[in-house]
Parts: C-alpha cells; sequence; structure tokens
C-alpha cells in the first residue's frame, strides 16, 4: 500500500512539473529593434525614431500569459563595444515614451525612442553605443531582449 501512494504521489508530482515547464517555456519576447543604426544625427538636436524613421521600439509578448515589461537603458561594457564604436557618455541622451507596460497574451506595444545630443562640437563625427533592455518583472522567470541602438553624429 505504501509503495503503491509513493508511485502515485511520483506520477502527480511528475505530471505537475511538466506542466509547469510547459508554461515556462511558452512565455517569450520578441522585437523587430534588435540592433538599429542612426546616421548623421546633428548635435543640440532631439530626434524621434518614431516619427523621423518610423521605426519606433515594438515588443511582442508571444507566450500565452500576461507579462509586466520594463524597458531600461544601459552603457555597453568595453569587450561589447562594436568595432568603432564607443559607449554612449549618458544614457539622458536617450529617452522613451513609455518604460513600463503590461502585456496580454499575443500581444505588442510600441514606444518611441527619443535621441537627444548635447550641442557641444566636442561630439561631432563620434559614433556610440548604448542598449536597450526589455525584460519582464515580477512573475516566476525572467525574460529580456536586449537591443542595440548605434548612433553616429555630425554636424
Amino acid at each position: 500500500m505504501y509503495r503503491k501512494t509513493l508511485l502515485i504521489l511520483a506520477c502527480i508530482l511528475t505530471c505537475a512539473i511538466f506542466l509547469f515547464i510547459q508554461k515556462l517555456y511558452a512565455a517569450g519576447l520578441s522585437t523587430t529593434f534588435g540592433q538599429v543604426r542612426v546616421d548623421n544625427i546633428k548635435i543640440g538636436q532631439t530626434y524621434s525614431m518614431e516619427k523621423e524613421a518610423k521605426t519606433p521600439l515594438v515588443i511582442k509578448n508571444t507566450s500565452d500569459v500576461e507579462l509586466a515589461l520594463k524597458i531600461d537603458l544601459f552603457i555597453p561594457k568595453e569587450k561589447e563595444l562594436i568595432e568603432g564604436y564607443e559607449a554612449i557618455p549618458d544614457t539622458e541622451w536617450i529617452e522613451l515614451e513609455m518604460d513600463n507596460f503590461t502585456l496580454p497574451p499575443q500581444s505588442e506595444v510600441s514606444t518611441d525612442v527619443i535621441i537627444k545630443i548635447p550641442g557641444d562640437e566636442e561630439y561631432i563625427g563620434k559614433k556610440y553605443q548604448v542598449y536597450i533592455w526589455s525584460h519582464t518583472i515580477g512573475g516566476s522567470i525572467a525574460i529580456g531582449l536586449r537591443s542595440k541602438l548605434l548612433i553616429s553624429i555630425t554636424e
């Protein structure tokens, strides 16, 4: 009797683990904003990716569950830089229209990425890289996407 009870409990536990793992692998995010290069940005100007380039940051929830999403900006490490680019001096140069979302299952959300280059002439001719990290918050599993924004500055 004891052995039969253990066998039934083991089967129930195995089924529960399988269902949890299946739900775990079903969660996901996608974006078309993987690596975006913006050339000829002028110092002292503000540039809207959505208005000027028709390229907002779009994040899609590919899962069957609702996800809470946060978007952060961060400076890449030296070893992560693309050749010819340097780390953006300040993430304040990049502004997100919105950075917190709730995404229903199988839905997408978009936000404008606004680039503001200071008016200092020292930035002319420079190329900068910054990361945009879209990630889930809360929940039992973390999912994230890291997009690269590459900027080159002209007069």
